[in-house]
C-alpha cells in the first residue's frame, strides 16, 4: 500500500509541477517594462498627429499611478523601471500562490487518497 501511495505521490509532484517565483517576477517585470518602453519610444518617434498639441495623451495618463512617467524619452526609463519593479512583484506573488495553491491541492488529493485505501482495508 505504502509503495503504491509514493508513486501516486509521484505522477501528483509531476503534473503540478511549482514554479520559480523568482523567475516568474523577474520575466514579468521584464516583459512589462519592455512593452511600456517601446510603446513610449514608438509614440515618440511618430510624433504628435497633425493638429493636436501633446504626443500620446491617452498613455500619458498611465503618469497618474506611476510618478514621474510622462511620453518622453526620460519618462520612458522611469516608466520602465517602474513596470520592472511592479511586475516582478505581482509576478512573485503570483508564483507563490500558484504554488501554495497546488501544494494544497496535492495535500488534499493525497489526504484523500490515504483515506480511501484506509477505509478500504
Amino acid at each position: 500500500m505504502k509503495k503504491n501511495l509514493d508513486a501516486d505521490k509521484a505522477v501528483l509532484m509531476a503534473a503540478f509541477a511549482k514554479f520559480d517565483a523568482i523567475a516568474l517576477g523577474i520575466a514579468l517585470g521584464s516583459v512589462l517594462a519592455l512593452s511600456l518602453f517601446l510603446a513610449t519610444v514608438f509614440l515618440l518617434l511618430k510624433g504628435a498627429a497633425p493638429g493636436a498639441d501633446d504626443i500620446g495623451s491617452h498613455l500619458q495618463l498611465i503618469g497618474v499611478y506611476l510618478p514621474g512617467y510622462s511620453v518622453s524619452w526620460a519618462g520612458a526609463i522611469i516608466g520602465a523601471a517602474w513596470t520592472l519593479g511592479l511586475g516582478a512583484m505581482l509576478g512573485f506573488v503570483l508564483g507563490v500562490l500558484w504554488n501554495m495553491t497546488h501544494y494544497i491541492y496535492v495535500a488534499l488529493i493525497v489526504i484523500r487518497t490515504a483515506w480511501v485505501n484506509l477505509m478500504a482495508d
